[in-house]
């Protein structure tokens, strides 16, 4: 009999034991998703641009992001139609602005806003010979702040 007893006892603290490691286990798992996603959403800030379209033929490309205007030095000439395709590489987890630029001229009445993570193109057309100021007034200090300024020159 004392040998039933004992492979029974046994069986009882071996079955005791696989319940705590189950628990530590499952934990352990829910410990490491909640982890896993908490540093997904983290990095976003962080991560480079979503894949974008190509450019339209005869356009150019200015990236606008919280580091500015790239590039911040645009030409174009008086006879021929300015288009610019802008794309926006911030996401909307940015506290200032929501992640959401502009491409501002005054002296034209220009004001283009993008969406945070998109590619939008504009056409502006023909414009006179001369220099122009432009800015973003959504975000990082708006027209005072020297990174969210740039120049657009046209030659006649």
């Amino acid at each position: 009999m004392s040998k039933k007893r004992g492979t029974h006892g046994q069986a009882d603290y071996s079955r005791r034991r696989k319940v705590p490691r189950r628990r530590a286990l499952w934990f352990g798992l829910a410990a490491l998703i909640v982890l896993g996603a908490a540093m997904f959403f983290a990095s976003l800030p962080f991560r480079p641009p979503a894949a974008t379209s190509p450019v339209p033929a005869g356009s150019q490309r200015v990236i606008v992001s919280m580091a500015g205007f790239d590039p911040s030095r645009l030409q174009a000439r008086a006879d021929q139609e300015l288009s610019l395709t802008f794309v926006n590489a911030d996401n909307s987890l940015h506290t200032d602005g929501g992640g959401w630029h502009q491409f501002r001229i005054d002296a034209l009445d220009v004001d283009v806003r993008v969406p945070p993570r998109t590619q939008q193109t504009v056409t502006l057309g023909r414009i006179p010979a001369g220099t122009y100021i432009f800015y973003c007034d959504i975000c990082c200090g708006g027209k005072a702040n020297p990174l969210m300024r740039g120049v657009l020159e046209v030659s006649g």
